[in-house]
């Protein structure tokens, strides 16, 4: 049962007929995921953008945004977790049993995010091995959980260039000290740059701030950009990879650029 505290955000849902002519599926843990794959025209190899979707899975919404990164010459590989999208394995909300925001969840939440995270991997390392993917040239990426994903994987010292978080954890982060603590350590281990992005009417812009700072005292790369307000009500902002992709777009694009030298 979804509890009723949990802040207005629209629920999974299975239908991926929007990614119908594009799906594939990896191996995580003993499970068959499925993902969309996306690439430019032609043999390759490119270099590769794996993109996390949030706590919704992945909505047809995300399409157009991909299209757009397909576009400036990436491919793209956008897994589902497990338990999203219907999806084998347990959703992440049915592991996180007691009262959202108690002290005993915030542990709850870690763990099963963690869990995800071995998912985040698995498919980091189906693109390293796709033909059509330049496996030196490839970067995370992922929207709400899944800039969730990509503070976990920079912990784990995942095998990729670079790292791009969109509106991070700004939903949970009030609510969860034991997951701000996990992050805050994650950035202390990260090997690769982060780019930290939310708009202003994001509903929490607190955590952007925190593993900013955290990066920039201990001295390692990253880029934050928080741009204006991209809608009428508070939340909005959470959308922003979204809905305003020429927005973020050419800050990305340099982003991409300075992280993946010599990239077609």
């Amino acid at each position: 049962m979804t509890d009723p505290t949990l802040p207005d955000v629209p629920r999974f849902d299975a239908d991926l007929s929007t990614f119908a002519d594009c799906l594939t599926a990896y191996e995580s843990q003993g499970r068959t995921l499925p993902g969309a794959f996306v690439t430019p025209a032609g043999d390759g190899p490119f270099p590769g953008i794996v993109f996390h979707h949030g706590s919704a899975g992945l909505m047809a919404a995300a399409r157009t945004s991909i299209e757009m990164l397909v576009g400036s010459g990436f491919a793209v590989f956008a897994p589902i977790r497990r338990g999203h999208n219907g999806s084998d394995g347990p959703f992440w909300e049915t592991l996180v049993t007691h009262p959202w925001g108690s002290a005993e969840m915030g542990p709850q939440l870690v763990e099963a995010l963690d869990s995800e995270s071995d998912d985040a991997i698995a498919a980091l390392e189906w693109m390293r091995a796709h033909p059509r993917v330049d496996s030196d040239r490839i970067v995370i990426a992922g929207s709400s959980f899944g800039g969730v994903m990509v503070m976990l994987l920079a912990g784990r010292g995942a095998q990729c260039r670079a790292g791009i978080s969109f509106a991070g954890p700004s939903i949970t982060w009030p609510d969860a000290p034991a997951l701000q603590e996990h992050l805050v350590a994650a950035m202390g281990r990260a090997e690769f740059p982060l780019f930290l992005i939310q708009a202003a009417d994001d509903f929490h812009l607190t955590p952007t701030y925190v593993l900013a700072g955290e990066l920039a005292r201990l001295g390692k790369p990253h880029e934050v950009r928080v741009y204006g307000p991209i809608g009428v009500n508070r939340g909005d902002g959470h959308g922003v990879f979204n809905k305003v992709p020429d927005l973020w777009g050419p800050d990305v694009q340099r982003f991409l650029d300075r992280h993946l030298a010599g990239r077609a």
